[in-house]
């Protein structure tokens, strides 16, 4: 005589066993989403330092640019593309302009 023996399982226990598993999937899955988002922040910040530097770069340049514009040669290269008069004010004149 074969015997078959079943398994019955009533509804909170299929409950019990589907929410255990589910539980344990989503156990699985908090690691690998943890590594997901630090990798992440880990471009967000590479992608930031990256835009610091283009900034710094840009910075110097155009302060270097500045200082090159305030020097005496410049100011005479300008009077000279722009056929600008040059002429020296002296003391009086800037007193009277002051003035105005």
């Amino acid at each position: 005589m074969t015997r078959e023996r079943r398994l019955t399982m009533t509804m909170t226990t299929k409950a019990m066993v589907l929410s255990s598993i589910v539980f344990i999937f989503l156990m699985m899955l908090i690691p690998v989403y943890q590594i997901g988002q630090n990798h992440e922040y880990r471009i967000r910040i590479a992608a930031s330092q990256e835009n610091i530097r283009q900034l710094e770069d840009i910075q110097r340049t155009l302060e270097s640019e500045i200082s090159i514009a305030r020097s005496p040669e410049a100011l005479i290269d300008n009077v000279v593309e722009h056929s600008l008069e040059y002429s020296e004010i002296d003391a009086s004149s800037t007193v009277l302009v002051a003035k105005v």
